[in-house]
């Protein structure tokens, strides 16, 4: 009986092109991975923190009439995250910082993400996926998000949405408007959130971050 079998030079060029496919495809399989990971997140944080607007409203009135002390001030924000978030969620400690060069506070959650506020005519919101580990950079780990107190910023939602502050009247930008600000990076990535909200917290196949 003949016996069959593989040569080294067969095996090797084998070992090689599966080596090839596994560089090709693996990097795509962990974007795809960090890109569904980061959806969930999203999705989860704006389903509970409007719930916890509710809850907070139920139990302090409509949130035009809370006090939150002055505007820019990393004070106001630690003390609008002590007493109108904290006590609705699963958290731990509250930080006066500097972030994207802002007065905010950092809230941290048990899961390991944080939501950042910045307070001026309306609350600016930054909801970090990964907490304190890298990058922490619009676009990519970081979404911002907005709450307007009086309605303004052209933005009439009762709820967090996704950062959008243009004056009452101004034309409302396009995907493509999005898509570009997006892509430029620094300030202009709050538009990223944009994208995502406009996606239903799907990241689209055109997103341009890699996370």
């Amino acid at each position: 009986m003949d016996k069959f079998g593989f040569t080294l030079a067969e095996v090797l060029i084998t070992l090689g092109i599966i080596g090839i496919v596994a560089a090709l495809t693996i990097p795509a399989v962990i974007q795809n991975t960090k890109k569904q990971e980061a959806s969930s997140r999203l999705k989860k944080f704006i389903s509970a923190i409007n719930q916890t607007l509710i809850y907070a409203e139920a139990d302090y009135g409509p949130r035009e009439g809370w006090s939150i002390g002055e505007m820019e001030s990393s004070d106001s924000a630690f003390d609008f995250l002590n007493t109108y978030i904290k006590p609705y969620v699963k958290s731990f400690e509250i930080e006066k910082r500097q972030l994207l060069n802002k007065n905010m506070a950092t809230l941290r959650f048990v899961d390991g993400s944080q939501m950042s506020v910045k307070i001026g005519f309306c609350y600016d919101i930054y909801y970090d996926i990964n907490g304190e580990k890298n990058p922490n950079e619009l676009g990519r780990d970081i979404y911002a998000f907005i709450l307007c107190k009086n309605g303004g910023c052209n933005n009439k939602s009762k709820q967090v949405r996704a950062y959008y502050c243009m004056p009452d009247g101004t034309e409302y930008q396009t995907r493509e408007d999005f898509l570009k600000q997006c892509s430029k990076g620094g300030d202009n990535a709050h538009s990223c959130t944009m994208l995502l909200e406009e996606n239903q917290y799907e990241f689209p196949k055109d997103y341009p971050k890699r996370l």
